[in-house]
């Protein structure tokens, strides 16, 4: 009887373990962008900074800034998809593979930025996977960087970690916003814009004199739209990102969109930036919510970015969320995007039922390595 009773209490426990430590849901800090804490400070004599301005590519992607919206169609055809911003301007994605990755901005039929993430792409005087120490010794840089719009002087001021993971450079007429990754080093996209854009998104800290340049707020069915291109968005960087670091790209899954996208709105309307809902609780909960299957899942939060790319380039160099990011268990994904509340959410998936199978913890992630061209030509799912 007593060998019974033993049999029983250890059964109970091996039963309460696998409660704990199957189909779990892990967290870390949500992260905070730099848009958080940025200070918008007007001045009424302001000098300008004295650095020089580097002389404007005449080759390479960025010499469609300014250009017609037809010579994009005529050298690269039609986008995947035309998507709205919160700033005005339309985002034109192509995403025919990753080392062709880019995107365009396109305002009244005139480009005025371009993201490009793809290595085979022409970056100069730039190139996607080049070293952050190559880049400092044949670029002109500054902690202080000024643009002008009209009669307005706007001067932007890097931080510290700026300088190592988001360069402001400037060219005659034209800025570079170069996205490095903190561990590795190397370039991971590069951001040409006009000035006005580039104020209008405000990045860094900005001291100005004149007018200030204020986006139109878009109608609540604009924004709506806006958020789910955002969202579409973190998809297509999320596989640029793994598939430059050498893993499998992930499989996009509409009830993780939905349930990233309500905890996104859930975290705006109630005024929280947490994995867990006072009124829809953990991510575990939310998961059961809509009977999704999973051996682990965990998801990445952000908020204060002024867009998916700035979200993703800081989730990147935050090493908890980059261990997710590049965590080869994971094959489905989900995001959802709400003003600028960003959620992300990542599965290793499991049938019904098979709650009972064994699960590792999470391995440290290794150096990421230079992906061979095969790798670097699959396509974003």
């Amino acid at each position: 009887m007593k060998a019974l009773f033993r049999i029983l209490i250890v059964c109970a426990a091996i039963a309460f373990i696998g409660f704990m430590f199957f189909n779990t849901a892990r967290e870390n800090e949500p992260l905070e962008g730099p848009n958080a804490n940025s200070n918008v400070i007007p001045k009424t004599e302001l000098k300008q900074p004295e650095e020089g301005a580097m002389t404007r590519p005449q080759s390479g992607m960025s010499t469609l800034i300014g250009q017609g919206a037809q010579v994009v169609l005529e050298q690269y055809g039609e986008p995947a998809r035309k998507e709205p911003s919160s700033f005005g301007y339309q985002w034109w994605v192509y995403k025919t593979s990753v080392s062709s990755f880019f995107m365009v901005g396109v305002q009244n039929n005139v480009v005025t930025q371009v993201y490009i993430a793809g290595d085979h792409l022409d970056a100069s005087p730039f190139k996607i996977g080049q070293k952050r120490d190559e880049i400092y010794r044949k670029t002109i840089i500054d902690y202080e960087v000024a643009a002008n719009v009209g009669e307005n002087i706007f001067v932007f001021s890097m931080s510290e970690e700026d300088m190592q993971t988001r360069l402001l450079v400037k060219f005659d007429g034209l800025y570079a916003q170069l996205y490095i990754d903190g561990e590795t080093g190397k370039l991971q996209g590069v951001r040409f814009t006009d000035s006005e854009t580039l104020v209008l998104h405000r990045p860094y800290e900005m001291i100005y004199q004149g007018e200030l340049v204020i986006p139109a707020p878009p109608s609540s069915f604009l924004q709506q739209d806006i958020n789910l291109a955002s969202a579409a968005q973190l998809d297509d960087l999320i596989n640029v990102t793994r598939v430059q670091h050498d893993l499998a790209p992930l499989e996009m899954d509409d009830a993780l969109d939905e349930v990233a996208r309500l905890h996104s709105e859930d975290m705006k309307v109630q005024n929280f930036l947490s994995h867990e809902s006072p009124t829809n609780g953990d991510l575990k909960k939310r998961l059961e919510a809509y009977e999704t299957d999973y051996y682990e899942a965990n998801e990445n939060l952000a908020t204060a970015y002024f867009d998916a790319v700035e979200a993703m380039h800081g989730w990147l160099n935050s090493p908890e969320h980059r261990k997710i990011i590049l965590n080869d268990k994971y094959s489905l994904v989900g995001s959802g995007v709400f003003l600028n509340y960003y959620t992300q959410i990542f599965i290793e998936p499991t049938e019904k039922n098979n709650v009972g199978s064994e699960i590792e913890e999470i391995e440290e992630i290794e150096e990421p390595q230079d992906i061979s061209d095969a790798d670097s030509d699959q396509n974003i799912q």
